[in-house]
């Protein structure tokens, strides 16, 4: 899993078309109809994978409650992540913090 910041968005959805797993975090706004695990102002990302199987096991591993998976098949297809799944993902990649973003 390789992570990527939210200017290397492109850079993100290129590694996973070479097959790699990409961690994209940045921080943001939501809209109002959200999942409360997604708070204003906190990081929150996108786990990019074409593996559908792969992607899933990930986000599994990483404590997702309930995978849903965006963009089912297409590319992009990824898995949204925000609180300590977030913070797993980002520690596998390297040891990157959450005030890093």
């Amino acid at each position: 899993m390789k992570r990527f910041v939210s200017r290397d968005i492109f850079e993100a959805f290129s590694y996973a078309d070479q097959g790699g797993q990409a961690l994209h975090v940045w921080k943001g706004n939501w809209p109002k109809r959200k999942p409360r695990c997604f708070r204003d102002g906190q990081c929150w990302g996108h786990l990019i994978d074409h593996d559908r199987d792969r992607l899933v096991a990930t986000a599994k591993r990483l404590g997702v409650n309930r995978v849903v998976v965006s963009r089912d098949g297409q590319r992009g297809q990824h898995v949204d992540l925000c609180g300590a799944p977030l913070a797993r993902a980002m520690a596998e990649c390297n040891g990157f913090r959450l005030g890093g973003v």
